[in-house]
């Protein structure tokens, strides 16, 4: 039979590590800047490169130089080490850098182990659905690698191994029957397992990055960005009928203060509470929010929210504050009422923040309103002028508008005329204030796609959207979407149907149709993994009419199933590892059954106990007419099996196929 060598066993191991630390990585490089991914990449290309071409080990200082090199680029680029992105960047390129001394088993199995560890910290990122065949991918390699590991070790002692001829989909079936033995385990352990109503561990705010989602200012281009990104923002479930596309504006950050470039939220809209709410009795809308994690503090809802949830502020704009970033999925009850009057009189403060202009910039837009003031009796008359000003005029709506310089609304206005969602409302808004209407920037998202299987409402991140808001005595803030004078299907059939151009190459209708399907599969995982908490938890066990368990009882039903499962796993254990791939594909062996079969049809029976020469002798004193034929098989055998000279096995296939013990003479 074939054997291994050592370094067979070597290459074999040291491969399916690197295969292990490729597939944990992959999905990391998404949150790494793009400068620290090639550093990353290197030591893994070298150790490939250097296993094939028997390398030696690079030698220390090399080392040290990449680790000091790899470290510093690290934190120039995060500007330290603190915060989750940054440390969990700093672990995969020092789990890379370990590739380049990794040339003993006791290295490879460190770096096997940690990438498990790795896995582990993807969630701090996600929280999706499609982590579950992440976790199965690392796990499988893993496993795999630290079995080849193991087999090297076991082997090193005689430098050699028999090939046993397993393919790899024989290894992923071995670590799969691993994992599902496991799965008992880990499920009860998920179930059971007490939780806390709040996070065992929590995040610093100085860690939490923000990326995700609306940010808490707006500048030209911000929502634009947020147009490419199409993953989900939340979803809406509601009671009764579902709003039109028209009515479903998601108030997020209000912005009131603008500096020429960019747009912020005032000190008193961040802080001064609502004096009123809409009352719930009057909501017209009633909905349950699932928000996926942003690590912001807003939360959303439709105008004008009549609940506030727990742990949330509303402030004077009624935007939703939470006291806590949305690091993890929330779920909380909602009611609207799309009728209420916002702040029918203003307080003076409030009226001059609404009006302010910054000095020196848009001179061209402040001599047309003036104009317009001159000519124009009403406020409501120079709104309908402005939005006839945009419907009219040669405006496009466009994802790839040209850059702006200082006088940001002046270029827009009369020279591009080019813009997305953020470019009308800024230049609105300031249109407004210059004919002294006071008005303010509101963020959100508009819109969403109708799940008829679900019944639910997702909202992605590309729904993102920007409006303005005008203020009229005696009215209060009035909705005006400047977005919808110049593009009408933006509001009406959201933001993907607005626009000529696609957004990239796979931004196809009938693609994004199937992953807004898929989204039940997310959903699904939201309702019954990701949400599943303390208080799901402790009435697990009411559908067997046992009530309400509290911790003690938890854990006691759990240490029950686990002792249950694990001796039922015990005793499975020689089901799930019978090693039968290396049989069926040893031929020598392969041929002495078919000869023992034979034998047992001329009427020799062989025990099980029996080695080849005890079997040959009884059989050839039995089969006295066969015995020499019979000894000359058993010869040949032992000489094929047990030595390492295998060149009688093709005489062996030709004794054994011709011999017929019922007609031998």
């Amino acid at each position: 039979m074939k054997t291994l060598s050592t370094r067979d066993l070597k290459r074999n191991a040291i491969l399916w590590v690197i295969i292990a630390l490729s597939v944990t990585t992959i999905p990391h490089f998404i949150d790494m800047p793009a400068i620290l991914i090639p550093i990353t990449l290197v030591p893994i290309a070298w150790r490939l490169l250097a296993e094939f071409r028997n390398w030696k080990p690079m030698p220390l200082i090399f080392r040290v130089f990449a680790t000091v090199v790899a470290v510093s680029v690290l934190v120039v680029t995060y500007g330290g080490l603190m915060g989750r992105r940054a440390a969990v960047s700093l672990l995969v390129m020092m789990l890379a850098l370990k590739l380049l001394e990794t040339f003993s088993i006791r290295d490879a199995r460190i770096v096997a182990s940690l990438c498990l560890f790795l896995c582990a910290t993807q969630f701090l990122f996600s929280q999706r659905f499609a982590m579950v065949f992440y976790i199965v991918a690392c796990l499988l390699s893993t496993l795999i690698a630290l079995m080849y590991l193991h087999r090297q070790e076991a082997y090193l002692p005689i430098h050699e191994a028999p090939d046993t001829g397993r393919s790899m989909f024989t290894e992923l079936g071995f670590g799969l029957r691993l994992l599902l033995l496991a799965f008992p385990i880990g499920l009860t352990m998920f179930l059971l397992f007490p939780r806390w109503s709040s996070p065992l561990w929590g995040v610093p705010e100085a860690a939490l990055d923000a990326r995700s989602g609306l940010s808490n200012s707006m500048t030209p281009g911000s929502i634009q960005n947020l147009f490419m990104d199409d993953s989900p923002a939340f979803r809406a479930t509601f009671q009764g009928s579902v709003p039109n596309n028209v009515f479903m504006y998601w108030r997020g950050p209000v912005f009131w203060d603008f500096d020429g470039q960019t747009w912020q939220s005032s000190y008193l809209s961040r802080n001064l509470p609502a004096e009123t709410k809409p009352s719930l009795a009057d909501a017209q809308f009633r909905y349950e929010i699932q928000m996926e994690p942003t690590e912001q503090h807003w939360i959303f809802a439709l105008d004008y929210p009549a609940m506030v949830p727990k742990g949330t502020r509303l402030t004077m704009d009624y935007q939703l504050v939470s006291r806590r970033s949305i690091t993890q999925l929330r779920i909380y009850p909602m009611a609207s009422d799309p009728a209420f009057q916002d702040s029918p009189e203003l307080k003076n403060t409030l009226l001059r923040a609404a009006l302010e202009t910054p000095v020196g910039y848009n001179p061209r837009t402040a001599q047309m309103m003036s104009e317009w003031r001159a000519e124009t009796s009403s406020d409501a008359e120079i709104i309908r002028r402005a939005l006839a000003y945009f419907n009219q005029e040669e405006f496009h709506y466009t994802l790839n508008p040209p850059l702006l310089s200082r006088h940001t609304v002046d270029e827009f206005l009369f020279e591009t005329r080019r813009g997305f969602c953020e470019h009308y409302a800024s230049a609105f808004t300031i249109m407004m204030r210059m004919a002294g209407i006071p008005a303010r920037v509101v963020t959100g998202y508009q819109g969403g796609w109708y799940s008829g299987i679900g019944s639910y409402v997702l909202v992605r991140q590309s729904d993102a959207h920007a409006w303005s808001e005008v203020w009229i005595k005696g009215t209060g803030w009035t909705r005006i979407d400047p977005t919808a004078a110049v593009a009408p299907d933006r509001v009406e059939q959201g933001a993907m149907n607005s626009l000529a151009e696609r957004r990239h190459l796979l931004d196809f209708e009938w693609l994004m149709s199937a992953r807004n399907t898929l989204d039940l599969l997310q959903r699904g995982w939201n309702n019954w993994v990701i949400a599943f908490g303390a208080d799901a938890q402790s009435r697990l066990f009411t559908i067997f009419g046992w009530g309400i368990f509290d911790s003690a009882r938890l854990i006691i039903a759990m240490m029950s199933i686990i002792m249950v499962a694990g001796t039922a796993i015990f005793l499975l254990l020689p089901f799930f590892f019978r090693f039968r791939a290396a049989r069926e594909q040893d031929a020598v062996l392969k041929l002495w059954q078919k000869f023992i079969r034979k034998l047992e049809k001329a009427g020799f029976t062989a025990k099980p106990s029996m080695g080849p020469i005890e079997l040959g002798t009884l059989a050839g004193a039995q089969l006295e007419f066969a015995a020499n034929r019979i000894e000359q098989i058993t010869e040949l055998y032992i000489r094929c099996r047990y030595s390492k000279n295998t060149d009688g096995r093709e005489k062996l296939t030709e004794l054994v196929r011709d011999f017929k013990p019922q007609t031998a003479a």
